[in-house]
């Protein structure tokens, strides 16, 4: 794969569309989040959403730009910290969100409503921090 910075661009409005769009449901209380299944659907389809883009920025960066494959969704995240594409603190905040994609994706576990709480508050920032460093990078 070539990098392709009008691709990255694109892929990072994209996210900024998905952060925007989680964030404007944050309001929610977590018991108002247990009780409105669909608003948990959707929630859980933005938290999806964000981090596959997340990853695919990164993969994006990693094969155009390093050469470098990686085998797994958290691999991304690893060899994308490795190669100083993301920060320490961000790798830290990202730290599981591969595993944790793959979990909303294919059912694998019952989901946690705390766990998937607390992501949705906190992901909205977190994506604002990859996008900074996504852009200065770029």
């Amino acid at each position: 794969m070539v990098y392709d910075l009008k691709r990255q661009f694109r892929m990072i409005e994209k996210l900024r569309e998905y952060s925007a769009d989680l964030k404007s449901m944050r309001a929610a209380t977590l018991q108002e989040y247990k009780q409105s299944r669909p608003g948990k659907y959707a929630v859980e389809r933005l938290i999806f959403l964000i981090i596959q883009n997340i990853l695919d920025l990164l993969e994006h960066n990693l094969t155009g730009r390093f050469k470098a494959v990686s085998d797994t969704n958290e691999e991304i995240i690893e060899n994308a910290f490795s190669r100083g594409i993301i920060s320490n603190e961000l790798f830290c905040e990202l730290k599981g969100m591969g595993g944790f994609r793959n979990i909303l994706a294919h059912e694998y576990l019952e989901l946690n409503d705390e766990i998937v709480f607390e992501i949705f508050v906190k992901l909205p920032g977190i994506a604002e921090r990859f996008i900074r460093e996504m852009e200065k990078s770029g």
